[in-house]
């Protein structure tokens, strides 16, 4: 506490968003880990008893026995509901990893003026010691943005490559899928 009132009042922003971001990247870190995409390389054929409730409308969409084109535009919209739900929060910690530097930097400035302003006061007998304080406690805010925001864009990062990730494997795998059901029909490039 005792830093946090040294940083001034911009700290308490920086608190405000810190908070929920924490939870967004444990809460996110738990449905990642728990949500890998289920399809093994040499599987050929959904299995959609086996799959967590997640993935089941997309494997239920491969399965489906409709003609090619509704089945790709079942697949896709199955694909892009699933991905949506792993993209849940992401803005918010991209918002929180570009905005604690800069409310970190407003808190400099804020507390740089404050004790510029105190030097001022002085009228000519300046205390080193006294601008090294003001600084030392302008600079607080500037670490605890950084602090918050470096995890943030970290977490970010990560979630989004594993989105990328699980995209590009439902996209393959549907891939296989459908055109090993229109090898097996015999009447490629027909609906």
């Amino acid at each position: 506490m005792g830093l946090i009132q040294q940083g001034g009042i911009m700290m308490w922003p920086l608190i405000l968003l810190s908070v929920p971001a924490l939870a967004i990247i444990l809460e996110r870190l738990v449905f990642f880990i728990s949500h890998p995409f289920p399809a093994s390389k040499d599987r050929l054929a959904p299995e959609t008893s086996d799959e967590p409730d997640l993935f089941s409308p997309f494997f239920n969409s491969l399965a489906s026995k409709i003609p090619k084109g509704q089945k790709e535009e079942k697949v896709t919209l199955a694909s892009k509901e699933i991905l949506f739900i792993f993209g849940r929060r992401l803005d918010f910690l991209s918002l929180v990893s570009t905005t604690a530097p800069l409310l970190g930097l407003l808190g400099t400035v804020v507390g740089m003026v404050q004790a510029f302003s105190k030097i001022a006061g002085t009228q000519g007998n300046m205390d080193i010691s006294l601008l090294a304080d003001g600084i030392w406690h302008a600079l607080l805010t500037t670490a605890a943005g950084l602090v918050i925001a470096i995890p943030c864009l970290m977490a970010h990062q990560w979630f989004c490559s594993q989105t990328r990730n699980t995209a590009f494997e439902m996209e393959r795998y549907a891939n296989r899928i459908i055109n090993r059901s229109i090898s097996q029909s015999g009447t490629p490039g027909h609906d």
